[in-house]
């Protein structure tokens, strides 16, 4: 058994805002870089992890053990969505520490807590007096709590189980007496607002002689100078004086907090109330749905599933697809979304979706998300809660999911987390896109497909390089692709191996080849499935991509260049320890990654645990299940 233990130095609840602080004590391991704590709550059958953030991990050389400090403050109304309960709230912290997973670390509790608890009492036996030697309690200032807007509905208070390494967490309702009229209000507020923010315009106009004049006599030293320089010349003078009173006018009237106050929330409201119009109609039993905001067509898992339905007459399938990035925003797209969640049983998705943060999913309708991606490799979503590019804790994205499908259910407890939904709405069916790697007549038709576009490699092995982007997203994505050098890789193995080039396709830039090499160093990045390109691949080379999940089901060896390895850590990290994690030999420059190739050093054989860790099904009947499982839901 993994030996660990915890002190809980500081716990402070105030209101709906619990401040918790913990050590984490273990041995230690110096092949472990990203250690990880969750906190999980449960009340009533619903289960909500959250990442506990690491604020500190340092080794204790005299004990070879380590320390973990983790801090946060969680909203604990905005645990479950849309969920009320007056039961308490248990909560136990998990630990990670590379292969070694702690499942309610047991802990005392620091006198620092109790001191602020006076309410609370233990037995000595779980009081400590002293913290780590060398721990410090760091606060999360910088953290979303900050920032968020989100206002108590209840008071909290906590108690502690530490023989069952439980926190016991119980609430009462806030009667709210204390909020204002403007607190609580959702309608005429908004519009008093936006009928004000309308008269300012028109004042800014109407007002415009009046700055101008007060601009021309200030710069005279009629009336007196706001605060600015001395300013040479008297034109000048006065363009400045106007130009101040000008915008300071602006920025209080149209700075961009009042706009979204004014403009959007309005036109939220004015949504919302015609969804709740819609919602008086029955939901149509036999429709299902299909939204994509990333593509103008079906595809990739949501295509395998309605292939297989597509032939009932007893289903009504409605479509809203669309790949514009500003699709969301248009009225044409946000009518018929409303339409369509307010009167369809299935409503099917297969990345983030914003429009369904517009309004609450009615009962009745059940929402599928057939998520693009397949295991759990990079974080995403709740896990990086607190981090760089994550959400904050009342976001409603991807919350609202009844289902979400994986592909085994070793991983099914990083989706629940990385959507903020509750256990049970993660089901572990295999993803229908996979199916392929399962269906030979699919692999023969691929694979003489490619070689009659490509006859020339047809006695060549086939390196497949497909490393992921760099950057916070779409618009900053990049690959730097002074890192790889394909035509050196080429001769240095001495013409072994041609060379498929495909990048991720949110990066824009592409690798220079030269024209001599250009039948056997291919760049297939805007071309090709990248799944069918694994039919052909002998040698798969990457880094942080998800392919390694479906290349382990054609047990592809793989080599992992992670030249920027722990910066790639400290930006976006792993559920897993990535250098115990990774079914391959993890290389970081292109010297190492030649020369394992040269050597045949793989280390292929931790493909073979990897695929059966990750994928309960192996049996191409993915798709299937996920029908079923839709069909199922219809009628009800």
């Amino acid at each position: 058994m993994f030996d660990s233990k915890m002190i809980i130095n500081k716990l402070i609840i105030d209101k709906n805002k619990l401040n918790i602080s913990a050590s984490i004590s273990c041995p230690f391991d110096v092949d472990v870089t990203s250690p990880k704590a969750k906190i999980v709550f449960e009340c009533d059958g619903k289960v909500r992890r959250l990442p506990f953030l690491v604020t500190n991990y340092f080794r204790q050389k005299q004990s070879d053990s380590c320390i973990v400090v983790c801090t946060y403050t969680f909203f604990l109304d905005n645990l479950f969505y849309n969920f009320e309960s007056d039961s308490d709230i248990k909560a136990r912290i998990d630990f990670y520490y590379g292969e070694n997973e702690v499942t309610g670390v047991p802990f005392t509790v620091s006198t620092n807590v109790l001191n602020e608890n006076p309410q609370i009492r233990l037995d000595e036996q779980y009081i400590e007096y002293e913290c780590f030697d060398g721990v410090t309690v760091f606060t999360n200032d910088d953290s979303d709590f900050e920032n968020d807007k989100s206002k108590a509905s209840n008071v909290y208070t906590a108690s502690f189980d530490c023989e069952n390494s439980n926190i016991i967490i119980s609430k009462s309702k806030d009667t709210g007496r204390h909020r204002s009229f403007v607190q609580k209000s959702r309608i005429i507020v908004p519009a008093v607002r936006f009928i004000f923010f309308l008269i300012r315009i028109l004042l800014s106009v109407v007002l415009t002689p009046y700055f101008i004049l007060d601009g021309i006599f200030a710069a005279l030293d009629f009336l007196p100078k706001r605060k600015t320089k001395e300013i040479d010349g008297l034109l000048r003078n006065m363009f400045v004086q106007i130009k101040i009173n000008y915008s300071s006018f602006l920025k209080t009237s149209f700075k961009r907090s009042n706009f979204t106050t004014n403009i959007r929330k309005p036109l939220f409201a004015l949504c919302r109330a015609y969804y709740k119009l819609l919602s008086r109609k029955e939901i149509k039993q036999n429709r299902v749905t299909f939204m994509s905001g990333r593509r103008d067509e079906l595809g990739g898992n949501p295509l395998f599933v309605y292939d297989l339905i597509k032939d009932r007459d007893d289903i009504d399938f409605q479509f809203l697809l669309f790949s514009d990035p500003s699709g969301h925003n248009k009225i044409g797209n946000v009518i018929k979304f409303l339409k369509l969640y307010a009167t369809s049983k299935v409503v099917i998705v297969d990345d983030y979706f914003r429009l369904l943060n517009l309004v609450d999913k009615r009962d009745g309708v059940k929402l599928f998300q057939l998520w693009h991606a397949c295991g759990a490799f990079k974080t995403f979503g709740f896990t990086r809660l607190g981090k760089k590019g994550g959400p904050k804790q009342t976001d409603p994205n991807h919350r609202m999911y009844d289902y979400a499908i994986v592909s085994s259910q070793e991983i099914a407890k990083h989706y629940a987390e990385g959507f903020g939904l509750s256990d049970e709405n993660v089901v572990a069916t295999g993803i229908p896109r996979t199916d392929i790697f399962m269906d030979k007549a699919y692999a023969d038709r691929v694979t003489n497909d490619f070689y009659g576009r490509y006859p020339q490699l047809s006695n060549k092995k086939i390196m497949l390089f497909a490393p992921t982007f760099r950057g916070n997203g779409q618009m900053s994505a990049f690959y730097p692709t002074s890192a790889f050098n394909p035509v050196e890789v080429y001769e240095e193995l001495k013409g072994e191996y041609a060379i498929l080039i495909k990048l991720h396709p949110f990066c824009q830039e592409r690798f220079e080849i030269p024209e001599e090499y250009k039948d056997v160093i291919i760049d297939l990045s805007d071309d090709d499935e990248l799944n069918d390109l694994l039919f052909v691949t002998d040698l798969l080379v990457t880094d942080y991509s998800s392919v390694v999940f479906e290349a382990s089901l054609l047990n592809i060896p793989m080599l992992f260049y992670a030249f920027d390895l722990y910066d790639y850590i400290s930006s976006r990290d792993f559920y897993y320890d990535f250098e115990s994690f990774v079914p391959g030999k993890i290389v970081f420059s292109q010297h190492e990654l030649v020369s394992s190739i040269e050597e045949n050093d793989f280390s292929a054989e931790k493909v073979d645990g990897f695929k059966n860790k990750f994928f309960d099904h192996l049996d191409g009947k993915s798709s299937q299940r996920v029908a079923d499982l839709i069909l199922s839901n219809l009628g009800k």
